[in-house]
Formats: C-alpha cells, structure tokens, sequence
C-alpha cells in the first residue's frame, strides 16, 4: 500500500495488473484469498483511488464466477478481449500478408473461413505461407483439432468424465449451423466440461457460449 500511496502523492497514478487471477480462485489463506484480494483491490481503487486495478483470465468458468461476486457489483467493468470481427480479421490479414512481403487476394477470405478472427491461428498461417501451400496449412490445422476432439469423445464414451456422451454430442450438434447459443440450453456438468477443455467459450454477460475459435467451430462441424 506504501508504495501506492508515494506514487500517488508525486502525481502518478499506477496500474496494476493480475493475469491468470483464476490460478489462486481456491487458494485458501484464512478464507479465500481471492476475496482478500477483491476486497484490497476495492480499497485501492474505490476508495483511497490510488492505482488502477486489471484483473486478466482466460477461464471464462471463472470469470462467470466473479461476475456473480455480489462484492463487485457495480464496482467493476467487464472488458472482453475476444477475437476480431469478419472486417477486422480481412484488415489484419492483409496487413500482416503485406509485412511478410505475401500477397494475398481471395485467399484471405479462405483464411478467415478457417481460423476466424482468432490473432495467433492468423499469424500461424501465413507464417507457414512461406514455406508450404495454404491449403495444406488449413487442412493439417483442422485435422489436428479433429483428431483432439475425437481423443475427447472417446474418453468421454468410454467415461472416464462424468458426463453423459449422448448429451456431449447433442451439445456439440448445437452448433452445427450458429456460431453462439445461449449458455441454457446445455447442461451444467456437458458446458462446465467443454469449456474447461478450451472447446467452448462462455461470456458472463451476455450468457452465451460459441467454439473458442473458428477452428475448433470447424472441427464440431466436419466430425457431428
């Protein structure tokens, strides 16, 4: 708090920032420290205004859970940082084809088709681009999400989850044709399980859930 507090009276205002918050959600030190941790953060922010607080998760189950926090209510702002739209995914494609001296024409909506919007599956592509045929790329790509989602299913039917298979692929034939559902229409145990596995993304506000990636989208597609 010291520290916050000279910074502040020499007319800085720090920021601090906390990735992978969820990794301490079930630590337990006199009670969760992870509402020890809220209820400092609130101090620092809310009342005392000495620093800005960012808190950053890639566990949608856990951010889900914070959203709920009655303790955060209205104290807080929820900021997705999610994959670019259609227009935005073109824009970088062609940018960053350009960069790596690529030229691209009907190949960026090929991409796109494939990976979504998702940054670091773009990069991947065209950085393969150099050295091998895009088609290859995008099809080895959707292969290997394939064969994980497959290993998947058949653990899960084989039940070494506690899910019920059927109501796996029942979930998963639920995006066949919409990219985002709402997150009622699966069961509790099937979405907690999908999204833990990084196949499923839940966002807490508008209670939807899509694929975590085009990709991933593809793959539930070619497979169901």
């Amino acid at each position: 708090m010291n520290v916050f507090e000279n910074l502040y009276r020499n007319g800085k205002l720090p920021i601090l920032i906390i990735d992978e918050l969820q990794k301490i959600g079930d630590m337990e030190i006199n009670g969760f420290l992870i509402y020890e941790l809220f209820n400092f953060f609130i101090d620092l922010t809310k009342e005392k205004h000495l620093c800005h607080v960012f808190c950053l998760s890639s566990d949608s189950l856990f951010i889900e859970k914070v959203y709920d926090e009655a303790m955060l209510r209205d104290r807080v702002d929820y900021i997705l940082v999610d994959d670019f739209d259609k227009e935005n995914a073109l824009k970088f494609i062609n940018f960053y084809a350009k960069e790596k001296n690529i030229e691209l024409k009907e190949e960026k909506e090929l991409i796109y088709s494939h990976v979504g919007g998702k940054l670091i599956l773009i990069i991947k592509v065209i950085n393969k681009m150099k050295v091998k045929d895009l088609n290859n790329i995008l099809d080895e790509l959707l292969k290997i999400e394939i064969s994980k989602l497959e290993n998947l299913l058949e653990d899960i039917k084989e039940r070494n989850y506690n899910v019920n298979y059927e109501e796996v692929i029942t979930s998963l034939r639920l995006f066949k044709n919409t990219y985002s559902i709402p997150k009622s229409n699966i069961k509790k145990d099937v979405k907690t399980l999908l999204i833990k596995k990084n196949y499923l993304f839940l966002n807490p506000i508008t209670n939807e859930i899509k694929p975590q990636s085009f990709l991933i989208w593809n793959a539930i597609k070619r497979i169901l």
